[in-house]
């Protein structure tokens, strides 16, 4: 069972990209609407899944917005190993992301 970490200002690389095993990114904004219904579905992959998730408010860490050309919200994308796997754009279902999850396993 992972958790869900909320992005806060530390060093990116060193908790997303350069760990090992997945890890699951939620570019997000307070204002979004799919965002916001998102969360749940995340809560629930967190229950069942070993995937690290951070969430990142894009509004709060703009520079990411073009690091990681996002172009619209909700953004995810799946990390393995330091490389990205999956870039998923707009709401995606619980079955969507675990099916992504369990793909890289």
């Amino acid at each position: 069972m992972s958790k869900i970490i909320n992005y806060a200002g530390e060093n990116f690389d060193n908790e997303t990209i350069s760990q090992t095993g997945l890890t699951l990114v939620d570019f997000y904004a307070i204002w979004c609407g799919p965002c916001q219904m998102l969360e749940k579905v995340l809560t629930e992959v967190a229950d069942s899944s070993e995937c690290k998730i951070v969430r990142v408010d894009i509004d709060d860490y703009p520079e990411f917005g073009a690091k990681f050309k996002i172009r619209g919200l909700p953004m995810l994308i799946l990390f393995k190993n330091g490389k990205i796997l999956e870039t998923l754009n707009g709401f995606q279902t619980f079955d969507e992301i675990m099916g992504k999850i369990n793909l890289h396993n």
